[in-house]
């Protein structure tokens, strides 16, 4: 009889009816198990596979950074065109952040039970074809409610898209894969500021959210084109089926492949602590860890939507700059954020996870304090603090998506970094509308202040409740 297994290129199942030959040309042999799947993982040099499977799933999370700050370029024509109030503007800043919420328990869940590709190709198709009704959306109430949808998708990509790159390197230079991968999200940041400041006055605000559509094309092709987790394949027993998608990154090296070792250490490592269910997030192995990943992921959404989405509004209604010159100072917090993203992914593997995220959260305090101090200084002065503040931010915020995958086992490391995305759009939801209190009460320079607070106390926290990671295999971090 034949053997059917999964194939991930061809989102199907395949016939093989003699699968030992292509095992053995990969240097394979004898039983798969989950200790067999880890090492031959481990042993992978970076290969074509793994480079389409970060372009690919790298083009989702670049628009979902897209997505996610396009509300900036386009607020100030919003608030003139629906004539929004205050209390109306910070709704709608938040409204995405309700159905990012949502999304980040929702698709994590779902990744945890039918793959973390299946996970990443809905989450883009949500993104893309919400997107595209927003620029069609008759009036503030129908542009809302598409907002909170979309958010549903925006919420659930990013921490399944880091448990899968995660999940298919290895502990050696693990830092360094999965950031230059995760760049692309300060990167799409940049791109949304930098389009938006070109597009927005040329062509209507509406042009930025049919560019943002395009992660709907993700949803036909990714599962068709990378193969499904290994590791999370393994750890649901179906192991066939990882033996097939591990073996289509090894087909993929260049020259002949390293040997298998170490087979029987990582076996003990896949079977020296139990499946974990959600509720042990928050149980005595793993709530230290998980406080740590709330004060960090609570800090990143704190700033990023409290600060980022508000900059463009800031410059022009508190310093009264013409609209092209406040887009602009917006694209140039955005450049920060891309280099300071760039820098720590040199870094993290020498590094470390736990130093950088401190002095990077210390530091964007630090230039929060100072705009706050000179808030009565010309808009230059301001913007220029500003934009070192998110420049320190996008190294804390970049290493949080290789160091929270890393402290959470495989049956829910998905649910681990749902739960700190969580927390993002928790703190997203609250900061707008504190900005936006203090802005138009005229106390700027306290809503600096607050905002300042919050990165430095996730760098107190992190320092004392996290653990380091570096070099570390995924099983061997497991409590």
């Amino acid at each position: 009889m034949p053997n059917h297994t999964y194939d991930g290129r061809h989102n199907g199942m395949r016939t093989i009816d003699n699968t030992m030959g292509d095992r053995s040309s990969a240097g394979v042999s004898g039983p798969v198990t989950r200790g067999s799947i880890i090492a031959r993982l481990e042993r992978l040099p970076r290969n074509a596979m793994q480079v389409r499977a970060r372009i690919l799933i790298g083009l989702a999370t670049f628009f979902d950074g897209f997505d996610v700050i396009a509300i900036a370029a386009t607020l100030p024509i919003l608030i003139a065109k629906w004539h929004l109030t205050p209390w109306e503007i910070g709704f709608l800043i938040g409204s995405g952040s309700v159905g990012q919420l949502i999304g980040a328990f929702v698709f994590p869940w779902y990744a945890e039970r039918g793959g973390r590709v299946k996970a990443i190709a809905l989450s883009s198709g949500i993104i893309g074809i919400t997107s595209i009704a927003c620029g069609f959306a008759p009036t503030f109430a129908a542009f809302v409610v598409l907002r909170v949808i979309q958010g549903l998708g925006l919420g659930g990509e990013l921490p399944v898209a880091a448990t899968y790159i995660n999940e298919i390197s290895r502990a050696h230079g693990r830092g360094r894969f999965v950031l230059l991968y995760e760049i692309v999200f300060p990167v799409g940041l940049l791109a949304s500021n930098a389009l938006g400041a070109w597009i927005v006055p040329r062509f209507g605000w509406q042009a930025m959210y049919f560019i943002g559509g395009m992660p709907l094309i993700l949803f036909f092709v990714l599962r068709k084109l990378v193969p499904e987790s290994p590791r999370w394949l393994a750890e649901r027993e179906r192991m066939a089926d990882a033996d097939t998608a591990v073996h289509a990154f090894e087909r993929a090296v260049k020259g002949p492949l390293p040997p298998v070792t170490h087979s029987a250490e990582f076996e003990a490592m896949a079977n020296r602590h139990p499946k974990r269910r959600m509720s042990d997030l928050f149980g005595p192995a793993y709530l230290k860890r998980t406080l740590a990943v709330a004060m960090l992921w609570i800090t990143c959404g704190f700033i990023q939507y409290g600060l980022s989405t508000w900059l463009p509004t800031i410059y022009r209604t508190i310093y009264h700059a013409p609209l092209q010159l406040a887009l602009n100072l917006a694209v140039a917090a955005s450049v920060l954020g891309v280099v300071g993203s760039l820098t720590c992914a040199l870094l993290v593997d020498k590094v470390g996870r736990k130093p950088i995220i401190n002095l990077s959260f210390v530091a964007c305090a630090l230039s929060l304090l100072l705009a706050g101090v000179f808030h009565d200084s010309s808009v230059y002065v301001v913007a220029t603090f500003c934009a070192f503040s998110l420049g320190f931010l996008a190294c804390g915020f970049i290493t949080a998506y290789v160091y929270t995958p890393e402290l959470y086992p495989t049956s829910i490391r998905a649910m681990g970094c749902g739960v700190g995305g969580a927390w993002l759009k928790v703190a997203a939801i609250f900061a707008p509308a504190i900005v936006s209190k203090t802005m138009i009460g005229g106390n700027l320079q306290v809503a600096f202040y607050i905002l300042a607070a919050v990165p430095f106390l996730a760098a107190v926290t992190v320092h004392f409740l996290g653990i380091e990671t570096k070099g570390k295999v995924l099983e061997q971090l497991e409590a």
